[in-house]
């Protein structure tokens, strides 16, 4: 079992330290063509974060093995010590037997008669006692149900706020920056859906969907991705916090045919999640802020586009 332990910890140590050092070495990664998206994978951080962690772990398990590690030394069995061997008792010698003196015999004496016996009377059974049966209690009558009291009207309730309306007047911040923590794993889990459906789209037919302008739903609708929808995803997804207001969160789509960008812009990052962790990049053409923000995925033409 030590052993088992120690081979599981070398090869988790070696094969996350590769992967974590792929990120600073150059090493070709062409071999990695043949599998969609490991290239991209192995350069990203989080092969470098998932290699860091499989090293470590590697590490722990070596040390526990080698701690726990080798025999435990067998106690001697106690030595029992022979008991002595008692002496052997002597037996007295039986002392000379007497013979008890004969003694004179005597006559028997007379039978004396018995005088008999009284008769006792036997005592004679006494009449059953017949009892009279007792009348049973009376069972009390439950208390009826005091009468409840009239309800009361319920208050009426104060009728939400529109989501357009600041909460607490015009200096608020909007209603898409208020908790950006619930949307910004829904907007990666989007990304990596439309961005696979576009490898599709672009393995079948030699070329990406074509759309000289970034733009967005706002700006062309329902399939805001030319050719995309019904046939390689069901349904175009929308940015979760997407308003009328251009200058709001969206989802946008740019490409000549050769090459193609896929963001999600103008998106606030105060208080979320490290969304490169999540298999996204930051756009390197845009200079990002907690408050304003744009990742997705992008071909390496497109990269400043």
């Amino acid at each position: 079992m030590r052993g088992l332990i120690i081979f599981l910890g070398l090869l988790l140590l070696l094969a996350g330290g590769a992967l974590a050092g792929a990120q600073y070495a150059p090493i070709d990664l062409s071999v990695l063509d043949q599998v969609h998206g490991a290239k991209d994978f192995v350069k990203s951080q989080m092969a470098l974060y998932a290699g860091g962690g499989a090293a470590g772990f590697g590490l722990v398990l070596m040390i526990i093995g080698m701690a726990t590690g080798g025999k435990k030394k067998e106690k001697p069995a106690p030595v029992r010590k022979a008991a002595a061997e008692p002496a052997p008792r002597r037996e007295p010698e039986p002392a000379p037997r007497r013979e008890p003196a004969p003694q004179p015999a005597r006559a028997p004496e007379p039978m004396k008669a018995r005088a008999p016996e009284p008769v006792r009377e036997q005592p004679r059974p006494e009449p059953p006692r017949t009892v009279a049966p007792q009348p049973k209690p009376a069972m009390a009558q439950a208390p009826a149900p005091a009468a409840a009291p009239p309800s009361m009207p319920p208050k009426p309730q104060a009728k939400p706020q529109a989501s357009s309306q600041p909460p607490n007047g015009a200096d608020a911040a909007p209603t898409w920056t208020a908790d950006p923590r619930l949307f910004n794993r829904q907007r990666v889990r989007d990304l990596v859906s439309i961005n696979d459906a576009i490898k599709a789209y672009h393995a079948k037919n030699g070329a990406y969907p074509l759309a000289k302008e970034a733009g967005g739903f706002l700006e062309r609708g329902k399939n805001w991705i030319p050719g995309l929808s019904p046939d390689y995803i069901r349904d175009l997804p929308r940015d979760p916090a997407m308003s009328s207001d251009k200058n709001g969160p969206q989802y946008v789509y740019v490409s000549d045919g050769a090459n193609y960008k896929l963001l999600a812009r103008q998106i606030s990052l105060v208080g979320g999640t490290n969304v490169e962790v999540l298999g996204v990049k930051f756009d390197p053409s845009r200079q990002n802020t907690a408050e304003n923000a744009a990742f997705g995925f992008w071909t390496a033409a497109f990269e400043k586009a």
